[in-house]
């Protein structure tokens, strides 16, 4: 039992210590490149701006794995039926009773300018 304590321990170690050495390998390149004065800005403003970086492209990459699977949203629809290029299919003019039909008749005797509301009005009674 007591080795079973020894060997998780010293898993748990070995993980930490590995995890903290990936960051300080992170932190002293980041020190080094401050250190320098390439930046352009003092040495306490540079490691800011590389933490907060670092933190933002972190968080980006969080975000954009959430969204990955939703790419499909940002396709183009699929192009219509050929049909719809050609535009409406043409009316079929609705059958008219014998009144109707004399009544659209006349609105031909009738001056130019009142022949489109007379037509409209006797389009109107059509079921």
């Amino acid at each position: 039992m007591k080795k079973h304590a020894v060997l998780v321990t010293l898993t748990l170690l070995s993980t930490f210590s590995a995890w903290a050495q990936r960051d300080a390998y992170v932190y002293e390149n980041d020190r080094r490149y401050c250190a320098s004065g390439s930046s352009g800005v003092d040495f306490d403003r540079c490691m800011r701006r590389l933490r907060h970086d670092r933190e933002r492209n972190e968080r980006d990459r969080y975000e954009q794995r959430e969204y990955d699977g939703r790419r499909q949203w940002a396709q183009p629809p699929a192009p219509p039926p050929p049909r719809q290029w050609e535009g409406p299919p043409p009316a079929e003019r609705p059958r008219l009773s014998d009144m109707q039909q004399r009544a659209l008749d006349n609105c031909a005797m009738l001056a130019p300018r009142d022949q489109p509301r007379c037509r409209a009005t006797v389009m109107s009674t059509v079921r």
